[in-house]
């Protein structure tokens, strides 16, 4: 295994990334922007958001069904991510603290949800619809949601990540800014919901930046 921590975006790339959606017009670049965001400031996994993917859902006899416009609304009431824990990794639920990008987020996703589902009949309840709606009349797929994120990172022309490296680029970012390592590196297993601080541990790793500074301290190339 690579000793370099590599599936994770810089800053730059970040910026440029979301810049790039910000700025594209329409209702589906809008919801693809807020899921992003909500994903980004929260450290979360794609399964809260969309649901276990196919196989874990048979395996377990669990519903394939993501964040809800409850799930949201209960959310902001509470101040803390709601989500249903059979979309957690192992079943597991931590607590998923809002800060205020978050919340905005899911305030303009329950915004575009009543937008992109205007004169639509459901079947269901409107506290249990899927929060994130795709073209044909349905919640977002898995698939959905990682063919959309590649689709903005060529956009971007950044690497070609998929949204886990956008809970990755939340635990780069906390620790780059840190003045207190080792602390820090507890508070990202807290907010990731790590057992183990060996996994969270991973963060510390050698980045691209890392060691293309290193190149650069390295040279012996005249000036």
């Amino acid at each position: 295994m690579s000793e370099l921590f590599l599936h994770y975006f810089s800053e730059q790339e970040e910026k440029r990334l979301f810049k790039t959606v910000r700025e594209t017009y329409g209702d589906y670049a809008k919801r693809d922007y807020y899921w992003m965001l909500l994903m980004r400031e929260t450290a979360i996994r794609l399964g809260i958001l969309a649901g276990p993917d196919a196989v874990k859902a048979k395996r377990l006899d669990l519903p394939m069904t993501g964040l809800t416009v409850g799930d949201a609304e209960q959310s902001l009431a509470e101040g803390y991510l709601v989500y249903d824990c059979a979309n957690a990794k192992n079943q597991k639920r931590h607590p998923i603290a809002l800060n205020k990008s978050a919340e905005s987020a899911l305030r303009q996703l329950l915004k575009l949800h009543q937008k992109m589902s205007q004169g639509w009949e459901w079947d269901l309840p409107r506290m249990e619809r899927p929060l994130f709606l795709s073209r044909n009349r349905q919640g977002m797929s898995r698939r959905s949601f990682q063919d959309r994120f590649t689709k903005w990172c060529r956009l971007a022309e950044v690497p070609e990540g998929t949204p886990h490296w956008l809970r990755h680029t939340w635990a780069k970012r906390y620790l780059e800014r840190t003045t207190t390592p080792a602390e820090a590196l507890r508070r990202v297993q807290a907010v990731l919901g790590h057992t183990n601080i060996s996994t969270t541990s991973v963060y510390t790793r050698p980045d691209r930046e890392a060691l293309i500074a290193s190149m650069r301290e390295a040279s012996t190339c005249f000036r």
